[in-house]
């Protein structure tokens, strides 16, 4: 592998790819897909240390390939916010974002800055970077997908707008699933409503992978049981809480909702879901 050290100083007028490394060019391809990453979510996805990954950062940004910004109007100190450039989206060869009008619109940092979802965004992306860090410290295991939610959407041609998709891996067991990540605005009648849109894919795909609610507490979580056990959904439902940064999304902390007296970790979800509705365990055909 190159150097991941500059051997001269980096300039506007410096080939990009005379400066890049495997490692760039995979933060790169995830920061057009999923549209923003902190520092920190970008560090423990790819890098070892935080000081590590802040200096490739530098490097991105001298070179025209990555903005960073600091969300506005938050209280004390915030990490940085790192977005691909229209010169990034144009380097790539896969077209991530639709339309090239809707590209260059979707990079700029203070339009991304200002969105009034960027908590839900970064909350979102938190939790597959997590998955994506534990990867690459556990043999055996790989997050082997990771689409957005527009690329999500996009793939199932529905009107269902998952915030992300994801197959998990850990040697010979996997589980494919979707994250519905709450910050806790919308109301429970609103999470239920959900559902009957993935019944729905469920039934004209032929398999049903696992719907898992993120939620931000343990009282809201408990609330969404005692909804789901008076009215049980079609799907296979699990359900976790808290900070992504600090209860970690692969481990055993997902209580699915036809057995909610237990904590199972993520990738035991998609045979167990399986085992639960009484069909093979198979890839969705749309993704």
């Amino acid at each position: 592998m190159t150097s991941r050290t500059p051997t001269r100083p980096v300039s506007v007028a410096t080939r990009a790819g005379d400066r890049l490394t495997e490692r760039d060019a995979e933060v790169l391809r995830l920061l057009a897909e999923h549209q923003v990453l902190t520092v920190g979510q970008l560090a423990v996805a790819l890098f070892p240390d935080v000081r590590k990954c802040r200096s490739r950062v530098a490097v991105l940004r001298a070179l025209g390939l990555v903005e960073t910004f600091r969300p506005p109007l938050q209280r004390g100190s915030s990490q940085a916010h790192c977005v691909a450039t229209t010169r990034t989206l144009d380097l790539l060869s896969a077209d991530v974002g639709g339309t090239r009008q809707r590209r260059r619109s979707a990079c700029e940092a203070t339009s991304i800055a200002l969105r009034p979802d960027l908590r839900h965004l970064r909350g979102v992306n938190e939790v597959f970077c997590q998955l994506l860090g534990h990867a690459r410290r556990t043999p055996g295991a790989t997050l082997e997908t990771w689409r957005s939610e527009r690329n999500t959407a996009r793939a199932l041609g529905t009107r269902l707008r998952p915030d992300g998709f994801g197959r998990w891996r850990q040697d010979d067991a996997w589980c494919e699933f979707f994250l519905e990540y709450d910050t806790g605005t919308e109301p429970h009648a609103r999470l239920l409503a959900k559902l009957t849109g993935y019944a729905d894919l469920a039934e004209s795909a032929g398999v049903s992978c696992p719907v898992l609610f993120w939620l931000p507490n343990a009282h809201r979580e408990s609330h969404l049981h005692r909804l789901l056990a008076d009215h049980p959904p079609c799907v296979p439902v699990a359900t976790t809480h808290g900070d992504p940064s600090r209860t970690h999304p692969a481990g055993s902390i997902w209580r699915p909702a036809w057995s909610p007296t237990v904590r199972l970790p993520l990738v035991s979800l998609g045979a167990s879901a399986a085992r639960r509705l009484d069909v093979p365990q198979s890839s969705h055909i749309l993704l």
